[in-house]
């Protein structure tokens, strides 16, 4: 499939749109308003539509190239029509190339997980409609390397310094997106793993600082990964 090529607008189009709201303006105040509003809104969104429609079908191309009659069942089966419905709103609200890679992925990834629920298979869309690509370094980071930090890590100061020779982030930032991890159900943080606040989760039996990867958070990576 040849590669998708985005026109663009040069500044001198800019400039005669803006100039043709603003005499449109002259008879109806509002009528600049939602030329502008066009301007902005409605032809970036329309790109983004075409650009994730492209993405949509060549992922179906290729599973099609797998399973022939694959497309032609599609029309059949409300599940994944609601699936794709519902990650076409998250695709169409964002600019991120890694949450579109994602969403791509996930595509594929509805057909070979045959053993998870649909139900959970939206949950899983719903963690990345709320998620960062950063929550999702951080969140792949933490599981490559979680018995290093459960051995040697007593708390937040220790984990961002980890993280930070990778990457660098805000520490208090980073601790937003550890917590985020933990409300969406990915992992779980114990109380004894120090803070720079007081006040935690909960409390391993040993008594020891600790992140846990939950089974959800290890299956949400998984539906989200390329094969």
């Amino acid at each position: 499939m040849n590669e998708l090529v985005i026109p663009t607008e040069n500044n001198n189009d800019i400039i005669y749109k803006l100039v043709k709201g603003g005499i449109g303006a002259i008879p109806i105040a509002g009528s600049i308003i939602a030329e502008t509003f066009g301007l902005i809104i409605a032809e970036p969104i329309s790109k983004r539509r075409e650009i994730w429609m492209n993405i949509v079908v060549e992922k179906l191309n290729y599973l099609e190239s797998r399973n022939h009659g694959l497309i032609t069942s599609l029309k059949e089966n409300e599940e994944f029509i609601s699936f794709i419905l519902e990650s076409s709103q998250i695709a169409f609200k964002t600019h991120q190339k890694e949450k579109l890679k994602v969403l791509q992925n996930t595509i594929e990834n509805f057909f070979l997980d045959n053993s998870t629920e649909y139900d959970k298979k939206y949950s899983f869309l719903k963690v990345i409609e709320e998620i960062t690509p950063t929550h999702l370094k951080i969140l792949n980071f933490l599981i490559q390397n979680e018995n290093y930090i459960n051995e040697n890590m007593a708390g937040f100061p220790q984990l961002h310094d980890k993280y930070s020779e990778m990457e660098n982030i805000d520490k208090f930032y980073f601790r937003k997106c550890v917590i985020d991890l933990e409300n969406q159900s990915l992992i779980r943080v114990s109380g004894d793993f120090a803070d720079y606040f007081s006040g935690g989760g909960f409390s391993t039996d040993e008594g020891a600082p600790a992140i846990k990867i939950l089974d959800f958070g290890i299956d949400f990576i998984k539906f989200i990964t390329e094969k």
